[in-house]
């Protein structure tokens, strides 16, 4: 499994734990949101890229800035949305999607986060 999107920031939102954020990335149609404590990541900025890979493969993973292994808690579809939901160490992942997505949950994934 390999799902590879090219993105855009487009929010960046404080959590109220110190030095956590949630970023809000547009991928084409699809919108993913990642939770990450900010020395995990380098600094990012509204309208930047940024590619993200959802594997299987720890390789794979290992080929970006941030790399981080999580597991699907759930997966469901919202009228014509299909969102699925990564943990990664506690931080969440949220990809929704109109297209069905390749997972279901206790998959256990790769996601790997590069910013360009």
């Amino acid at each position: 499994m390999l799902q590879r999107y090219t993105c855009s920031v487009e929010d960046i939102e404080r959590l109220r734990y110190p030095g956590v954020y949630r970023v809000k990335f547009r991928c084409g149609d699809v919108s993913i949101e990642l939770e990450f404590h900010e020395k995990v990541m380098p600094p990012l900025k509204k309208g930047g890229n940024a590619t993200i890979v959802l594997t299987d493969s720890r390789e794979e993973c290992l080929q970006h800035y941030f790399c981080g292994k999580g597991s699907v808690v759930s997966y469901r579809s919202i009228g014509e949305t299909y969102r699925a939901v990564v943990s990664i160490g506690g931080f969440l992942l949220v990809l929704k999607s109109s297209q069905q997505l390749d997972l279901k949950p206790l998959d256990e994934v790769y996601t790997g986060v590069s910013v360009s």
